[in-house]
């Protein structure tokens, strides 16, 4: 028997309406009907391609593709089941339907073991059977395949990060409690990086999501490649990496190689046609001495990271036993701030916002205070970070929220025109339903959505979600406040996009007004920006009587700061509002030796005198005692 003319059939094996067959028979006349059978056949059209025996059989497989093989060999001489052995390995993904004369059940069993998947014999095969016998093992194999790879991409997802294609905290849990073993084993030690990237966030969120996944995918292929094939990398979630690495050389291997991971993470990323940029800080914790199990030595290596993230950021750390109890201490204030918000046990004070030429007090600004049971007050630089570290900000700036709206909606009389300015965190800002949970919290208290005010810095302005949620606060009455201007993503283009009704002076730019040359112009540029803008201006931090005259002579009357009056109690503050001796009703008393800054002395670089004098000496009035 020949081969059919033409193509190699194989070539197109699993064309639709077609099975590609490739019979292995020694016999040309058994061969030749076999063919006639499939040639015949009508519900299925065969390409059948004809070859002796198996070794012909596995020189066509490396050639071409078939979607089954029909066989016929004397298995029962023995060398046919060899035979069989070796199709089977070289046509793993290829069903195999074996034809015998012999009819036993034994042998069919070990057919079947060989990898035969169906057991013809001769003399009871019709072509209708044959036929039917070869369609249902391509049908039956094919099913087996799609289930194995279901099984197979489960596995994957239920062990790996679907974003980076690392294994996840279940498949590196198991895989380190292997590697574990094995060093213990062999006395070998083992490195643990816990690697959380420092300004991913600000990446993520104004440059979009979409950057940001795939920039966690880059640093994730930069780990992979940067460490052999023993080493294990995993993603944990968000923007945090733990690399194990086995038994490094040298006594500084585990710093040196935290050094290594950290500056490889440093490198410019070039991402949809921007160039990106982030940081890592990194914890280190070593088997065995930092701990024998696999949840102790990933644990240690957090704790290291964030004495990473203490230590300004962009750091390697090794664990020290010392860390425990400020972990032990830090997780304990979690709780009771927790309590704390339940309790009631957290306090508000109000900064008064002065306009300083008409003498009236304009806003109070929002300041949380803790006073622990036990610890006394606790100071906001201590509970804030690690409210926003652990996902406790949104109740907390909730309550603070809340509450600051309850006080403000009680006051009558002057107190009655008194905003209430309240901080709000990326955190709460995150929140889709935030706008929402503002209109409900105005509802319940019955305060005037214009009285209340909501600062939030440039950085937080700068993602477009967040510009959408200050539309909808806008729409509600609600005005927004940049805070801290200066300090951040400074832009014009941020400043033309975002609604704000106004701009909050860092009191950085105050205090280096009276001390630098360049001060007075920088702030006398950002008063005019802003009003040029149509949005107010309220200087922050003025302590001295200096920094208020210098601020009244460039235009700026609206002003926040101990000079005018510290954080103080909901009573107290109450009190200051109709108080005849408020300090910014009082007279102002200065040294005969003092007089406000000259014209001349603001303007004594050319390059100032240029950018200013356009101003006109209209512009610059000057408050003289």
């Amino acid at each position: 028997m020949t081969e059919p003319e033409g193509p190699d059939p194989g070539a197109e094996a699993g064309a639709e309406g077609s099975i590609a067959v490739l019979l292995v028979v020694e016999d040309q006349l058994s061969a030749g009907r076999l063919f006639d059978v499939l040639r015949d056949a009508t519900a299925t059209r065969f390409e059948v391609t004809h070859v002796q025996d198996v070794d012909e059989a596995l020189e066509k497989l490396q050639k071409a593709s078939y979607d089954v093989l029909l066989v016929d060999l004397p298995v029962e001489e023995g060398y046919g089941l060899e035979s069989l052995y070796r199709a089977r390995v070289a046509a793993s993904t290829i069903p195999i339907v074996l034809l015998t004369y012999q009819s036993d059940d034994h042998l069919a069993l070990r057919a079947t073991r060989a990898g035969a998947q169906d057991y013809l014999i001769k003399g009871e095969v019709t072509p209708a059977l044959i036929t039917r016998s070869l369609v249902h093992a391509v049908e039956r194999h094919r099913m087996l395949r799609d289930l194995r790879d279901a099984q197979q991409r489960q596995w994957f997802l239920a062990n790996h990060d679907t974003l980076t294609s690392l294994p996840n905290r279940a498949a590196l849990l198991e895989s380190a409690r292997t590697a574990i073993e094995t060093a213990a084993r062999r006395s070998q030690g083992l490195v643990f990086l816990f690697v959380d990237l420092d300004g991913f966030k600000p990446v993520n969120d104004n440059l979009g999501h979409a950057i940001g996944d795939e920039l966690l995918a880059d640093v994730a292929g930069r780990l992979r490649r940067l460490r052999p094939r023993q080493d294990l990398v995993a993603r944990l979630g968000g923007d945090e990496f733990v690399l194990v690495a086995v038994d490094p050389p040298g006594e500084d291997a585990p710093v040196r190689l935290a050094e290594e991971v950290r500056d490889e993470i440093e490198k410019p990323y070039h991402i949809g046609g921007m160039e990106c940029f982030v940081s890592a800080s990194i914890g280190v914790s070593v088997f065995p001495q930092d701990g024998e199990n696999v949840e102790e030595l990933i644990r240690h290596a957090d704790t290291a990271m964030y004495a990473s993230k203490a230590a300004g950021r962009n750091a390697v750390t090794l664990y020290e036993k010392e860390m425990d109890q400020e972990t032990q201490e830090r997780f304990a204030l979690v709780n009771s701030l927790r309590e704390a918000i339940r309790s009631g046990d957290l306090l508000l004070e109000f900064q008064p916002q002065v306009h300083v030429g008409s003498e009236e007090i304009i806003g109070a600004e929002t300041l949380v205070r803790w006073r622990h049971p036990t610890r006394g007050v606790v100071a906001p630089s201590e509970f804030i970070g690690v409210a926003e570290d652990t996902g406790m900000m949104v109740p907390l700036g909730e309550w603070v929220l809340r509450n600051a709206c309850e006080v403000a909606a009680s006051w009558a009389g002057d107190l009655s025109r008194v905003r209430v300015a309240v901080n709000i965190s990326g955190r709460q800002l995150e929140q889709r339903d935030f706008p929402d949970r503002v209109q409900a919290i105005l509802t319940e208290t019955g305060l005037e959505s214009g009285r209340l005010e909501l600062e939030l810095t440039e950085s937080l302005a700068a993602n477009d979600s967040v510009l959408k949620a200050l539309a909808s606060l806008q729409k509600l009455g609600v005005r927004t406040a940049i805070d801290d201007f200066g300090t951040g993503y400074s832009s014009f283009t941020l400043l033309k996009r975002m609604p704000a009704d106004l701009l909050k002076i860092d009191q950085s730019f105050v205090h280096d007004a009276l001390s630098q040359e360049s001060g007075v112009v920088i702030l006398d540029a950002i008063l005019r920006m802003a009003r040029g803008l149509g949005m107010e201006v309220i200087a922050e931090g003025v302590e001295t009587l200096e920094e208020m005259d210098l601020l009244l002579s460039l235009g700026c009357h609206q002003m926040q700061g101990y000079l005018l009056g510290k954080p103080i109690p909901k009573t107290e503050f109450e009190a200051l509002v109709t108080a005849h001796d408020a300090p910014w009703r009082l007279p102002i008393s200065r040294p005969e030796t003092w007089s406000p800054p000259t014209r001349e002395e603001l303007l004594r670089s050319e390059e100032a005198a240029q950018d200013v004098e356009s101003v006109g000496d209209e512009a610059l009035p000057v408050l003289r005692g």
